[in-house]
């Protein structure tokens, strides 16, 4: 497993765990969510049987009773062997029905016997790094939407900050410099009235499009797979109209997921259509933007401002010229943590576990094959 893997993990089941007690019904945190069921059953699926044994990757305590708990993964597990490890090995995977983790290709490699992962992250890029984990016919889950509301939260805290030069004024503090009136920052922009353009009304998509609504701003999206959208989104456009919506655009949020499709879609020709003075967040996945494109947008005056909590490449390297542009705004690829996200995760994995077990539907089912 590398860092960057690990340190997922150690996000995921080491912050406090407080939240956890707050009580909360799987049924109202599926609704809340949005969290879709398969319309298959899982006994249903080929390959599936009553599991023997099922691996879980964790990193770090977790609490002695309640959700969460080991116990209460436990029972969620019925007569299956449930196996805690720390992803150090991959030995435990030996046998394995069942894997809840990352997508690590020594432990994937390592279950031979592998019909069900559930994926803690929403992103399934690295799954489709796997030679061959396509061709496995294994049953799937991820943790889509469990972080939306956080990460909707992020990208409007970005939005918010570069329209209201709040970074400047950081700047200006740890230099102790009472920077009122300073004809060198932009005009401070307000964006009740403006439009913002979602990019990927998926989970984060559309609870992003649900606090921008909420704030004033008129919300137009794209998706793939339909026009239609929530009440709070004026328009609903297919994945092909994103350049032309891009006129329209005062913001930009990037949600998209990446795929053979999304990868550099974000490019010269969508930054050449937007209005002059527009701001660009980005919260979806690095590598579905053109960076140098993106560069070229900030530098002519095209962007106002860019936040963003994902980059290509990622980790951004110290001598990049990202670094260097004072309209940016970059956050470590963290805009999925908080208190609720943890809540959120264990409570789907720990659901899709039972469900698994009972050979109920899942949550959250998803096709390899394609990424999302």
């Amino acid at each position: 497993m590398n860092a960057f893997s690990r340190w997922i993990i150690a996000v995921v089941f080491t912050l406090p765990l407080a939240v956890l007690a707050q009580p909360i019904s799987m049924e109202k945190l599926v609704e809340e969510l949005g969290l879709r069921e398969s319309a298959t059953a899982v006994r249903d699926m080929p390959g599936w049987q009553p599991p023997k044994k099922i691996v879980m990757l964790l990193w770090g305590d977790l609490p002695e009773s309640g959700p969460g708990s080991r116990d209460w993964l436990r029972i969620a597990a019925g007569d299956a062997e449930l196996v805690f490890t720390d992803g150090r090995s991959v030995d435990a995977m030996a046998g394995a029905d069942a894997y809840f983790g990352i997508c690590s290709a020594a432990a994937i490699k390592a279950a031979d016997a592998l019909r069900y992962i559930h994926i803690y992250r929403a992103g399934l890029d690295s799954c489709m790094q796997i030679e061959g984990l396509a061709d496995r016919g294994l049953i799937a889950t991820n943790s889509q939407k469990v972080a939306s509301q956080t990460i909707a939260e992020s990208a409007i805290a970005l939005m918010l900050a570069l329209t209201r030069n709040i970074h400047h004024y950081r700047d200006s503090q740890l230099d102790r410099r009472w920077a009122r009136g300073d004809s060198k920052l932009p005009p401070p922009v307000s964006v009740n009235g403006k439009t913002m353009l979602v990019l990927g009304l998926g989970g984060i998509g559309t609870q992003t499009a649900r606090q921008a609504h909420g704030l004033g701003m008129t919300v137009i999206g794209t998706r793939n797979s339909s026009r239609t959208g929530p009440r709070f989104v004026q328009y609903v456009g297919l994945a092909e109209e994103t350049n032309e919506l891009a006129k329209r655009a005062d913001v930009v949020v990037n949600a998209l997921p990446l795929t053979g499709l999304t990868r550099g879609a974000i490019d010269e020709q969508f930054f050449g259509n937007l209005r002059k003075g527009s701001y660009y967040v980005s919260v979806g996945r690095g590598s579905t933007t053109d960076t140098e494109a993106l560069i070229s947008a900030l530098r002519d005056g095209t962007l106002a401002g860019a936040g963003l909590d994902v980059t290509d490449p990622e980790p951004l390297p110290p001598n990049h010229p990202l670094w260097g542009i004072d309209n940016v705004i970059i956050t470590p690829h963290v805009a999925a943590h908080s208190d609720l996200s943890r809540r959120n995760t264990l409570l789907v994995a720990g659901e899709n576990l039972r469900r698994y077990v009972a050979g109920e539907k899942l949550l959250n089912i998803v096709d390899l094959s394609r990424g999302y």
